[in-house]
């Protein structure tokens, strides 16, 4: 039975401690409660004896009367400071205005408990706010009673083995187990024939089962515990599972699932959450990944895999972590003014305190710390604990000249060059500060400032290697980074099975948003040599997720599929679907039949377009991604602020894309949020230059193409100059490294061999780029290129991977490209190149920018070019003129 010890003098008027006595008793039975009356003398060592018998300490603090002197009135402050050196859990009740001292005015043995987490009771909603208090210690300390939700059954079928039985009636998805006469257990060959009439199967078997193998996945809410018992972490973690062990599933008859992995994540999760306090959920939800993720865990003859995580607060909670946080900044500047008058008296303070962030507070108390001269100050006259502050989540606009920047960071990866085919090998990669220690031979790059919050960030890396890399191990992990400290290096394994040259990409994020990326390559010899590797480094951005961004990666080897969806809500684990065919075919067809409507060459009426178009996407959603990443879309989907797609596999239009289910139509998904690309080996650009721009323009240019150029011009309020028409001078322009913003009004054309640009001089290739694209020529001006023209997105296979105008702008350090996915109209293109430049020029982001521009076009529904448009680059960058 749990039991805790609640002072307060019983013979004062007490009502709110009464009432608390009451509930805890109600709730926990009788005898649950022991209470200290500081009128009753106690000894040290029943004082003890009851401490060691409770869960909890609950101390009711009421607000000091008029004249009273006493620091903590009514209580017993030597059962406190027993409590805290038993180490035994303290949880003050404030009642209506009541504080706690500070804790220089308190004696030394009782200055801990202004550290502990607090709970407020009002007297006019005291039977509410007790109930909700008694329902957080029932999840701190007692048994879970929450029910399981719908049941799972594993055994599908029992029945006595007897002469002529019914072959098993639940197919390929189940396993079948007999049990024989003396007792054990057997699980029967699905390959081989069962002989069940035979006259000895019959006396050697007792009973068949069939046991469910197929896949499930489930999402278990719980309530967990946090660092004290005042308060309780909100936990939604999604699971998938599939039994493993048959035999095991009968022998301890298992008969529900979701009762056993309930089970099974509280005995997990509580441990670990409650040694995290409640301002902490970022760390708690990044060690609950760590313990059950992206390892499988087996229990019971059930492998289960974590797809997802998510720790949040309530609406009390965060009501409570808002008003803390206040309380602090108070105390702070209360003995800034007490220690230091004269800087108080010196200090101008900010009359706008509604608009105070998290960021600004901590800057306040850095500021107030180092001693420095205080620039602005928030007067406790101005902060309310009725009025919201955010959640730190990313650093400020505002810019304190006085602040040192916090030290860069790289991402390093380190692995062998070359391994003998059949042994090991270890990828490590590592989140460095600069300037701290690195093998001599590191490569190092400049890098954006690495802004973390307090708490610390969680980092995911995650790799990628072929098929004839065998993983050993997770091929994710996440990591928490802190301001101060580098994070323990992370390993990789993999076991080198095919010869040949592999590539291993490592890629590094904070929820949906990309921070860098690298890669290292293997030789894998029969009998070759191993030789160690150098690291190879990339700069990281800011490690932050920004809310709501979601990543959607998609690989393909060739063989299969790897889809990843990446967010800052929940971080799920690859999901991986073999194919027979690859979709060329079909997406050949998809776009010839968008080209037709496009050309004019179709006979549908508006009403009858309108459904083919969004039947194309339908079937993009409902045969290319796979269920369970539409599962994880639909989770994520209702605060997603930018949706980016990770692929080097271009081929399929996933612009197209048009997610719906039985209960959920939004429209096409480039109609409900900014939709954007990004390839592989792509910077991560928080601007994207629109200075300088340049017009190419050949001499068999689409009509209309110079009263496009010419609305361009003037939106960006570019000069008059000749527009480029040779390849050679386009060329000499693009290796110097001073390329500008370039827009291209022109034919593509693009066949299975590739794409081209005619131009005078020859033709104009995205091979030609491959020197950029080593030397990184565009990084110093990150232009915008725009090649407006027909299917200039398009891609070509070539030794190694898929290669095309976006993949060769992009790797060169372009800030961002955008081109068509097929034949478009030429005023319908020029009409879309324009809201895009004026939005972009305007302010806006580049998702927004190409997200205005899309909903712009949609005024004739026998034109799909509004959906022809691909955008690569950072969703959230802004134009730099």
């Amino acid at each position: 039975m749990v039991s805790f010890l609640l002072t307060y003098r019983a013979a004062d008027d007490n009502t709110v401690a009464r009432l608390l006595d009451d509930a805890l008793t109600a709730r926990f039975g009788s005898g649950s409660v022991v209470r200290d009356d500081p009128g009753v003398g106690l000894s040290a060592a029943e004082r003890r004896r009851r401490l060691s018998d409770s869960a909890a300490l609950i101390v009711v603090i009421e607000p000091r009367l008029p004249g009273e002197s006493a620091v903590l009135p009514g209580i017993s402050r030597r059962t406190i400071a027993a409590a805290l050196t038993q180490q035994v859990p303290v949880i003050p009740v404030l009642v209506d205005n009541a504080e706690l001292q500070r804790g220089t005015r308190l004696p030394e043995a009782l200055r801990p408990l202004v550290q502990q987490h607090y709970r407020r009771v009002h007297r006019t909603s005291a039977p509410a706010d007790i109930a909700y208090l008694v329902d957080d210690l029932a999840t701190s300390f007692a048994p879970e009673t929450a029910p399981a939700g719908p049941a799972i059954p594993l055994i599908l079928s029992v029945e006595p083995v007897r002469w002529f039985m019914p072959p098993p009636s639940h197919g390929p998805a189940a396993a079948i187990v007999y049990a024989t006469r003396q007792g054990d257990l057997e699980v029967a060959d699905g390959g081989r024939q069962t002989a069940w009439r035979h006259p000895g199967f019959v006396a050697r078997y007792a009973t068949r089962y069939e046991v469910d193998t197929s896949d499930h996945s489930v999402v278990v809410d719980l309530r967990l515990p946090t660092s004290g018992g005042a308060y309780h972490f909100e936990a939604s973690i999604a699971v998938g599972f599939r039994v493993t062990d048959p035999a095991r599933i009968v022998r301890r008859a298992i008969t529900d699932a979701a009762v056993l992995v309930r089970e099974f994540l509280l005995d997990t999760c509580r441990p670990i959450t409650s040694r995290y306090a409640i301002d902490d959920v970022v760390r708690a939800e990044a060690a609950i990944r760590r313990r059950l993720g992206p390892d499988t865990s087996a229990l019971d003859g059930i492998t289960l895999d974590l797809r997802s995580v998510r720790l949040s607060l309530d609406e009390r909670v965060g009501r409570y972590v808002r008003e803390r946080e206040v309380k602090r900044v108070q105390n702070d500047l209360r003995e800034l003014r007490e220690l230091r008058p004269e800087r108080a008296r010196q200090a101008h303070f900010r009359e706008e305190a509604d608009t105070v962030t998290s960021a600004e507070l901590e800057f306040y108390r850095d500021v107030i710390a180092n001693d420095n001269r205080v620039p602005m100050l928030i007067d406790e006259a101005y902060v309310s604990t009725d009025r919201a502050i955010p959640t730190f989540t990313g650093p400020t606009t505002s810019s304190f000249p006085d602040v040192t920047p916090a030290p860069e960071r790289l991402l390093v990866a380190r692995a062998p060059t070359q391994v003998p085919a059949g042994q090991d090998l270890s990828v490590e990669v590592r989140l460095v500060s600069e300037g701290r220690s690195l093998p001599p031979d590191a490569v190092t790059a400049p890098m954006r400032h690495f802004l973390v919050a307090d708490a610390g960030t969680p980092v995911t890396v995650t790799v990628h290697a072929p098929a004839g890399l065998h993983a050993e191990g997770p091929l994710q992990q996440t990591v928490l980074v802190l301001p101060d400290d580098d994070p323990d290096p992370i390993r990789f394994g993999f076991g080198a099975r095919t010869p040949g040259l592999h590539r291993i990409d490592v890629t590094a994020w904070a929820g949906g948003t990309f921070l860098g990326e690298v890669s290292v390559e293997v030789s894998v010899a029969d009998g070759g040599p191993f030789r160690d590797g150098q690291p190879k480094t990339a700069p990281m951005g800011a490690p932050r997720a920004r809310p709501g961004e979601v990543t959607m990666e998609v690989r393909f080897d060739g063989s299969r599929y790897t889809f990843q969806l990446r967010s800052d809500a929940a971080l799920f684990a690859p999901v991986v679907e073999s194919v027979t065919n690859t979709p060329n075919a079909a997406v050949e067809n998809a776009i010839r039949e968008l080209q037709q409507l496009a050309g004019g060459g179709s006979r549908y009426s508006a009403t009858m377009a309108r459904e083919v178009i969004r039947s194309a996407g339908i079937q993009l959603w409902s045969e290319l991604v796979p269920a369970d990443v539409r599962d994880q879309f639909w989770e994520v989907g209702g605060d997603m602020s930018a949706f980016t797609i990770a692929t080097d596999h271009d081929v399929v239009p996933w612009e197209l894309l048009y997610p719906l289910s039985a209960q959920r139509d939004a429209g096409f998904l480039v109609e409900q949020v900014p939709v954007v690309r990004r390839t592989y080996g792509q910077r991560r650009n928080a601007t994207v230059g629109l200075r300088n721009p340049r017009f190419v323009v050949p001499t068999k240019a689409p009509t209309g193409a110079h009263e496009e150029i010419a609305t361009i011009r003037a939106i960006l309020g570019a000069a008059d100059s000749e527009p480029i028409t040779r390849a050679d001078e386009l060329l000499a322009l693009i290796n110097s490294g001073a390329l500008g913003a370039t827009h291209f009004a022109c034919h593509n054309t693009f066949s299975a061999d590739g794409s081209f640009i005619d131009m005078d001089g020859g033709r104009f290739k995205p091979i030609l780029l491959a020197e950029a694209s080593i030397r990184k020529l565009l990084a110093e001006t990150g232009p915008l290129v725009f090649i407006n023209a027909c299917r200039s997105a398009g891609v070509a296979p070539t030794y190694t991977r898929m290669l095309g105008w976006a993949q060769q702008f992009m790797s060169s350090g372009a800030g961002a490209f955008v081109g068509t996915l097929w034949a478009v109209r030429s005023d319908s293109s020029a009409r879309f190149a324009t809201a895009f430049y004026r939005s972009l020029a305007d302010g806006a982001t580049l998702g927004a920018a190409a997200l205005a521009a899309r909903i712009e076009q949609q005024d004739d529904p026998l034109d799909p070019t509004w959906l022809a448009y691909t955008v690569y680059g950072d969703p959230f960058a802004t134009a730099a003129v």
